[in-house]
């Protein structure tokens, strides 16, 4: 397993072009910040993309422009390595603490083995992504400590960052813990401050303008888009569709956890919360679920409270939609002879409404099923280890 994951990531030549999207927009603060939001940040075609984050994130990029690309490239590498470890310690050990015939099989070194092989990691890689930084610092900080506060601010951070992680705060409200809920959103509207004291002009650009198009971080029907939105916009539908529906499913997120709380180890709660902003925000691209097997964890802790038809639905469903996500519908459609970027017949776009049409399923066969799940023994002591 470890020669096969050498193997991969050796094959994976990491471009490093998200990587240097971060880089460029610190240098383009340091040499021209009023460009932060132009077409593209730094020469052309190097990278040739938009810089789409929160001013706050070109300021915390900054110690980037300091280093010689490469350096950046190898440390982030390294981090995200590293967290995929701690992250696949942690997860090992719960399944094996749930399933102890699975001990001698899905070892830590295994199981960061499977997460780096699978596409979400191995593309967050390759591009130089932040997502593994971003699953360490909350999952860690969630599992570690019996308080939520660590968490929350790492939440907040985070979401000042890339903006998505705040719907983790969705965990906090769920648990009632008021105190540790808006501490979290007092940490990202302090990021956001930062941005506005420093650089006020980008930070108003970025929240008046920028943050309403979408279109900034690439083609939303793009068969790469794992999300709610990104499936509508293959089918064509409104836009207000997905308005209505990104509301229902967020509501319904929040429901399931306020019922489960108490009834379900927290760790169990994370792993249903990070399917919400994956699903209700308007781009998910593949390498954003790299959250896909805490996720799938706390869906099969789920489901053994179910009936026996109902729990099958539930393993059939979530096994293809891990085999979509970890091959990546990128390379099944490469597989199948097609260019990813090109026209596709309409099969390739099932790919990826697999993964979303499944949350969505979990999702509304627990809601239908609470009062079994709730009725099973409790959970003794709401701790979060």
């Amino acid at each position: 397993m470890v020669a096969a994951l050498v193997v991969v990531l050796v094959a994976i030549e990491p471009t490093g072009w998200d990587l240097s999207v971060y880089r460029e927009g610190a240098l383009t603060l340091l040499r021209e910040p009023e460009a932060l939001y132009g077409p593209f940040v730094g020469p052309v075609n190097s990278p040739g993309l938009p810089f789409t984050y929160p001013t706050f994130a070109a300021i915390l990029f900054l110690p980037m422009a300091f280093f010689p690309y490469w350096v950046s490239v190898t440390l982030t590498m390294a981090a995200s390595i590293t967290l995929t470890f701690f992250v696949a310690k942690d997860l090992a050990t719960r399944v094996a603490g749930k399933w102890p015939a699975l001990d001698s099989v899905l070892t830590p070194l295994t199981l960061t083995s499977l997460m780096l092989m699978s596409a979400p990691f191995r593309d967050t890689v390759w591009f130089g992504q932040i997502n593994i930084l971003i699953l360490g610092a909350c999952y860690l900080t969630f599992v570690r400590y019996k308080s939520l506060m660590p968490f929350v601010i790492a939440v907040g951070i985070c979401a000042g960052i890339k903006l998505t992680p705040i719907a983790f705060l969705i965990l906090p409200f769920a648990m009632r813990k008021w105190r540790a809920m808006f501490v979290g959103i007092a940490t990202f509207i302090g990021t956001q401050l930062v941005g506005l004291i420093f650089q006020t002009q980008n930070t108003l650009d970025y929240w008046l303008d920028v943050v309403q198009d979408p279109s900034r971080v690439g083609n939303v029907g793009y068969i790469d888009n794992v999300s709610l939105q990104g499936l509508l916009e293959r089918l064509n539908a409104p836009s207000l569709v997905w308005l209505i529906l990104a509301l229902g499913v967020g509501l319904s997120f929040v429901a399931l956890l306020w019922k489960l709380y108490g009834h379900q180890k927290p760790v169990v709660l994370l792993g249903i919360a990070s399917a919400c902003p994956l699903l209700v925000s308007p781009v998910s691209w593949s390498h954003h679920w790299v959250w896909l097997p805490v996720i799938t964890f706390a869906w099969v802790v789920v489901a053994l409270e179910l009936k026996p038809v109902l729990r099958r639905t539930m393993f059939g469903a979530l096994a293809l939609s891990y085999l979509i996500l970890s091959i990546g519908s990128k390379q099944i459609v490469a597989f199948a002879g097609y260019f990813p970027d090109g026209e596709l017949p309409a099969w390739c776009y099932v790919l990826p409404a697999v993964p979303v049409l499944t949350q969505i399923l979990c999702l509304v066969i627990a809601l239908a099923n609470t009062k079994r799940i709730v009725n099973s023994k409790p959970v003794s002591a709401p701790t979060l280890s």
